[in-house]
């Protein structure tokens, strides 16, 4: 079991911080305008659209980023072939459970409110087992995308992860780090992700994995950056005394991001990936600066979040179409929502951590003799943050 003095509590912090706003934010898809989703309020709320925009711009970059972050960590303590054999077991098997048992409750919500389906979910189920990819058919990943990509990325970069072992790479490590911990070249891991994201601007957002360029330059160009961060310990001085700038500058590109449809394209794009990546350090700097502490409440947050991640988006899609037959005004709607989803997310979460064959299946490792559902859960989205 991993003594908890060693792990790295900014990260596991902001691991938990991204999983509420994500929760928050995919409380807020039912009842926003102009975003499809799978089950949608009659009323709905335009005021939550400049918000959700702005979350949208960090909440997975962000997550994506310490998951690179943590990959780095976890491979000080691991070869490679227990680190491959620990994605399979903390990615690949929660994914495919995901798929046959969290998932398919969303995509029969979603038929039934659309009329497209009338039958039970028991009798939609088996449907599932018949491979067909949704929309047309109801096999799917839907939020679960996030740990297929992950996956991907651990696995295919498995020989650059190699070669950062071996001496020409050490070398090459040793002299980007003394290149990045200058001023504010770490600057300079942003760019391929910003160029690629221009690049590939036309290119639709699929999340399949096989045809997706666009999130797969960026989410994987983000990992990349992030377990570099992870290898290069000098790093964190920077973020940490650069704070201040990136989250000046973060800010100062909100009301670019408010006028980006009157920019030109290639400064369009400038300015809104020069305000993801200066929020995304900015986060990271004031983590290392202010969470420098592992209470006993963050510890089991980060326990819990890998699971309340698999577990948050089919609890709020299946509570979001129940509750429409209370016919309730938006705001207590949404806020009603967004807590009771929490708290029966938060109740299967600590229930699931007690039952131990599916403990795997979420991602978690094994419990300690004591029980304790905070015990030996993997650290979302694995690699630990050490």
């Amino acid at each position: 079991m991993s003594d908890p003095s060693t792990r790295r509590p900014d990260i596991d912090g902001l691991r938990v911080i991204c999983i509420l706003l994500l929760h928050l934010y995919h409380s807020a898809r039912m009842f926003n305008v102009n975003d499809p989703w799978h089950v949608k309020s009659p009323r709905l709320l335009a005021a939550l659209n400049g918000p959700m925009d702005l979350l949208h711009m960090v909440r997975m970059p962000l997550l994506m980023l310490i998951a690179g972050l943590a990959t780095a960590f976890a491979l000080r303590r691991r070869n490679l072939g227990a680190f491959a054999w620990d994605r399979v077991k903390r990615l690949l098997l929660p994914l495919v459970f995901g798929m046959l048992v969290i998932v398919p409750p969303q995509v029969w919500v979603e038929w039934v409110w659309k009329g497209q389906y009338a039958g039970s979910y028991w009798s939609f189920w088996p449907s599932v087992l018949r491979g067909a990819p949704y929309p047309k058919g109801s096999l799917s990943w839907h939020h679960l995308w996030f740990v297929a990509y992950l996956f991907a990325f651990c696995i295919l970069a498995l020989p650059l992860f190699t070669w950062f072992r071996s001496a020409s790479g050490a070398r090459l490590l040793g002299r980007a780090e003394a290149f990045l911990a200058r001023g504010a070249n770490l600057w300079w891991l942003a760019v391929p992700v910003m160029l690629g994201r221009f690049l590939l601007r036309d290119h639709p957002e699929t999340h399949n994995l096989v045809r997706d360029p666009k999130n797969l330059v960026f989410y994987g160009g983000l990992f990349l950056a992030g377990h570099l961060m992870g290898l290069l310990p000098s790093l964190d001085g920077r973020l940490k005394a650069l704070r201040h700038w990136h989250l000046g500058l973060a800010l100062a590109t909100l009301a670019g991001v408010c006028l980006s449809d009157k920019l030109p394209v290639p400064l369009r794009y400038l300015v809104f990936y020069t305000g993801i990546w200066a929020s995304l350090c900015a986060a990271l700097g004031y983590g290392r600066a202010h969470i420098t502490r592992s209470t006993p409440l963050l510890r089991h947050a980060q326990a819990l979040a890998y699971p309340f991640y698999i577990f948050h988006q089919s609890v709020i899609v299946v509570l979001g179409w129940w509750m429409l037959r209370f016919q309730l005004p938006p705001w207590p709607f949404f806020g009603l929502l967004t807590l009771a989803s929490f708290l029966a997310t938060w109740g299967l979460c600590e229930a699931v951590a007690r039952i131990g064959w599916l403990r795997p299946c979420l991602g978690m490792g094994p419990a300690n003799p004591g029980g304790r559902p905070g015990s030996r859960l993997g650290a979302i989205l694995p690699g630990e943050a050490r």
